[in-house]
């Protein structure tokens, strides 16, 4: 499998993974001038009461990487800030106010022989 299919088969298994847990799917590799966000999600519920937006970055390995790191390890402090640009961007041409509830997360797949292994990290950019 090379690295695109690895990741886009990650990605798969993050979304499986969100429904189960109570997300509705709003996107998948939106394009924007700045980069790609891989999963925009928001929580399902009768209430509704959590209007937050999850903007999801996936990262997949098959075990731990070249670098022996796990793929969770591998979104640092200049990805997290990229993510904040571009969750501000998606408000804005999405017509959000940038105010709006939104955070980033990780879903880490590490793929190997057994069951695919899947972490998720929430709320991982701080203010």
């Amino acid at each position: 499998m090379n690295t695109k299919e690895t990741g886009n088969k990650g990605e798969d298994l993050a979304c499986e993974y969100l429904v189960k847990k109570g997300f509705k799917i709003m996107g998948r590799n939106c394009v924007l001038f700045c980069g790609e966000i891989d999963i925009v999600a928001k929580k399902k519920g009768f209430l509704k009461r959590d209007k937050t937006i999850h903007f999801i970055e996936v990262k997949t390995s098959i075990g731990l990487d070249s670098r022996g790191f796990f793929p969770e390890q591998r979104v640092d402090w200049k990805k997290q800030n990229k993510y904040k640009i571009l969750a501000e961007t998606w408000l804005e041409r999405n017509k959000y106010p940038q105010n709006y509830p939104c955070q980033v997360d990780i879903v880490a797949v590490s793929m190997g022989i057994e069951e695919p292994e899947i972490k998720y990290f929430e709320n991982i950019v701080s203010e």
